[in-house]
């Protein structure tokens, strides 16, 4: 594709993402952008400038004389200048929307844009009355990102990761520390709540990330298990689940005793404990798989019976995709992935916390992708009543990924070294 960055230029958009990492749209200049000096703005510059309430297309009216003009900062290896874009609708029928960098061929004679350059834009919203338009060339004269912190300040996930990287360090260098919650068995969540605890954050059942809802904190113990983005119940209306139950806060219940199966650790129960996914790599053996339904805007989890041919299943529940993505994106903001090894000492177990690994905002349409590869599962777990009041526990039913696949749904992903 046109604008897809070449390895040295994704560099520079890491580099610019360590310190801020606000929506952004690239934009290369071919020779015919330069000589009329009209570049495309395409369907995602335009959704960037609408949402940052700097420019509305469909409000504009055609013609040059017409067009919208704003300040951008342009910022280059050793200095940061202002410049002046104009944003309009061509005069024609389809009324094309375009934008010009004034004086764009006298910046071309002085090297400071070329032909062939990749160009990052993007808007800092620090001040919602007041957002900056600012532009890096990719290709040529990039900044560091000291210059970028002067220039710039960082965002406020990256201020906060500075603020507690100290502690990080100090956790990661210290040893082993006691489990939080004192003697007794390990279960799977002491970990992270002993590395909270150390954080001084409390614990919490707060659907945003964990810290100050800007980053999310994911520790691991040994083995290779998957790794837990968040938990969201699904919906059921239209289904057979709707009919049996009236009360939709009963539904997840309704549908462990429904589908469920004699439990051998909770006798008279019915237990639901099975990984869902894709139907290319199903892997229960209860018949269930998920199904990326993109004309209706959903996930589905589907059921094969002899009622249903097995290339269809019948829809026992879904997910909407705006769900899916503002869980998502709320979830993870900005994720500290953390592993640990554990031992047991007079009684109480420790863990030792190893290493570290930062990642940011994950791409909705990979997620989906992931999803129909069998690479991110939903786990159901839970156990109830076989008839009459639900009586049991939901331990939680969660979206987890292939940690071996992480990187594809944030993009990139950095080991923090101390």
């Amino acid at each position: 594709m046109l604008f897809t960055p070449y390895s040295d230029e994704l560099k520079v958009i890491n580099r610019i993402h360590k310190v801020r990492n606000e929506d952004y749209a690239l934009l290369r200049l071919t020779k015919t952008m330069i000589e009329k000096n009209n570049p495309d703005a395409n369907s995602i510059f335009r959704d960037l400038l609408l949402k940052s309430n700097l420019v509305d297309y469909d409000k504009l009216d055609f013609g040059g004389s017409n067009g919208i003009t704003k300040d951008a900062l342009f910022i280059q290896s050793d200095k940061a200048e202002t410049f002046k874009l104009k944003f309009y609708k061509v005069l024609n029928k389809r009324g094309d929307c375009r934008f010009s960098i004034r004086y764009l061929k006298k910046k071309i004679k002085q090297n400071i844009i070329n032909e062939g350059d990749l160009l990052y834009i993007s808007v800092i919203k620090d001040n919602p009355t007041t957002p900056k338009l600012f532009i890096i060339n990719l290709t040529s004269n990039p900044p560091t990102e000291e210059y970028l912190v002067d220039i710039l300040g960082r965002d406020k996930i990256n201020s906060k990761l500075q603020e507690i990287l100290p502690s990080i360090e100090h956790i990661l260098n210290g040893g082993f520390f006691d489990n939080s919650k004192g003697i007794g068995e390990i279960s799977p969540k002491d970990i992270g709540d002993t590395f909270e605890s150390l954080l001084n954050i409390k614990t919490n059942n707060f659907s945003g990330a964990d810290i100050d809802g800007l980053i999310e904190i994911k520790t691991k113990g040994q083995g290779k298990t998957l790794d837990t983005l968040f938990t969201l119940r699904p919906n059921f209306e239209g289904t057979a689940i709707e009919t049996i139950e009236p009360n939709d806060r009963n539904r997840v219940s309704a549908f462990t005793r429904l589908y469920g199966y004699d439990s051998d650790k909770h006798p008279g129960y019915n237990s639901l404990y099975i990984t869902i996914g894709s139907k290319s790599r199903q892997l229960n053996n209860h018949n269930f798989f998920l199904d990326v339904d993109s004309e209706n805007s959903r996930v589905n989890l589907k059921y094969i019976n002899s009622t249903f041919k097995k290339n269809t299943g019948e829809i026992v529940a879904f997910w909407k995709f705006s769900e899916l993505k503002e869980r998502l994106l709320k979830k993870h903001p900005a994720t500290l992935w953390i592993n640990a090894i554990s031992r047991k000492e007079n009684d109480i177990y420790q863990f030792n916390y190893t290493d570290v690994e930062f990642s940011r905002s994950p791409q909705f349409t990979t997620f989906l992708s992931l999803i129909e590869e069998g690479y991110i599962t939903y786990d159901w777990r839970g156990y109830t009543t076989k008839s009459g009041k639900y009586s049991g526990k939901n331990h939680g039913n969660a979206w987890r990924i292939n940690p071996k696949y992480k990187q594809n749904l944030f993009g990139s992903i950095e080991k923090i070294e101390f």
